[in-house]
């Protein structure tokens, strides 16, 4: 008798819904990335299945990855979120910050004066969370139904670019927000790193570029949040973090990031503040939405 074979990848839709076929944006040895023709989202295509995905982030992310997230490279991201959060709510409140990972950012907030939970799918990340004295809840906390107290603002950094249902899990943080709550979203620029394709490898740093499931510009994370039933309300650059995640050569990989991020980062602010904030081009860029209906 034969044994069933689990598919690794499935082929997918756009998650904003739209039946047309996917027009190819780029492939490598091992990767397909489309555009849908109806958001202009990029994605892989096919893709892992959620159950794969999942489980390497709860049991083998925090091994290949964790050391370099919880480095201090990644505080002025941190800090650039808190900063922009500022700009439009104050504490006091209850914020949740889904993937909260070992709580770095977490913490950052209770600093400030927020009641602060965190969601976690990587044991060995919640566990120290935990360990700072962050409450970290069930990682499908989300998905559970009843009566549950909302939440003021639900934070999402770098996270919808790594789960297999973006529109999914947006639906369900609309759920779980307050009345005029806010979602804060940091997200890997599509914008800006498809364009920089070419000259990435012409200085040898096609590795230093991370494309994951989803790579997301402004227009299509706009457009996916409408879909989902929440309002953009505004879109800034966001502060790169001071080096990448897993530099092929650590010490020219490094280098090269300080040299290009001051120098991109620059130039983006410029563009933002000529363009009155219409042109974002910064490597990653936060965004800031409520539910459609509550724009006061």
């Amino acid at each position: 008798m034969k044994t069933a074979v689990r598919p690794e990848t499935e082929q997918t839709a756009c998650p904003c819904g739209s039946q047309a076929l996917p027009v190819d944006v780029f492939r490598t040895p091992t990767r397909r990335y489309v555009r849908c023709p109806g958001c202009e989202l990029v994605f892989l295509n096919p893709r892992p299945m959620r159950t794969l995905v999942e489980e390497f982030y709860r049991e083998d992310y925090d091994e290949a990855y964790g050391e370099a997230e919880a480095s201090s490279d990644r505080h002025p991201v941190f800090a650039s979120v808190a900063r922009r959060l500022g700009l439009y709510r104050q504490p006091p409140g209850r914020l949740l910050d889904v993937g909260c990972g070992d709580g770095a950012f977490l913490s950052l907030c209770q600093s400030a004066g927020w009641t602060c939970y965190g969601l976690e799918l990587s044991k060995k990340a919640a566990a120290r969370a935990a360990r700072r004295q962050l409450t970290v809840l069930p990682s499908d906390w989300l998905e559970q139904t009843g009566e549950r107290e909302p939440f003021d603002v639900i934070t999402l950094v770098n996270v919808l670019e790594t789960v297999t249902n973006p529109a999914s899990l947006l639906r369900q943080v609309a759920g779980a927000l307050a009345p005029s709550g806010l979602v804060v979203i940091r997200a890997t620029n599509g914008a800006f790193h498809l364009p920089m394709r070419t000259p990435a490898r012409w200085v040898g740093s096609r590795y230093d570029q991370a494309f994951h499931l989803f790579l997301y510009s402004p227009h299509a994370l706009r457009s996916l949040l409408k879909g989902v039933g929440l309002h953009t309300i505004a879109i800034h650059n966001s502060v790169p973090s001071r080096g990448p995640l897993a530099p092929a050569n650590p010490w020219m990989s490094r280098l090269k990031w300080r040299i290009g991020a001051t120098a991109f980062w620059s130039c983006a602010e410029i563009l933002y503040t000529l363009t009155g904030g219409r042109m974002v081009w910064a490597p990653s860029f936060e965004l800031i939405a409520r539910r459609s209906g509550e724009l006061s």
